[in-house]
């Protein structure tokens, strides 16, 4: 994945909505990556059943951070895009 700088000519809302845009796809590869993870702990070969449960409450604080980030960066835009209009 390129390193996507914000361009000098860019406003600063269209740059929150960019790196929103890829925040959001980052979430979903987080998110895949999680449930792979617990569907592997959880099959008994690899892992015991305290470190499958273990992985498995990581894996949800994970996506709910991530959740919350959103959250935080989605106000951050609109508060950009407000200030924008002022």
């Amino acid at each position: 994945m390129p390193n996507e700088s914000p361009e000098p000519t860019t406003t600063l809302k269209l740059d929150l909505l960019r790196f929103y845009d890829r925040f959001v796809e980052f979430n979903d590869d987080c998110s895949f990556m999680c449930d792979a993870l617990v569907a592997l702990a959880a099959n008994e070969e690899y892992l015991d059943q305290n470190t499958a449960i273990g992985a498995g409450r990581y894996c949800d604080r994970v996506k709910s951070r991530i959740k919350v980030l959103e959250k935080e960066l989605k106000g951050i835009h609109e508060k950009a895009w407000v200030q924008d209009k002022t």
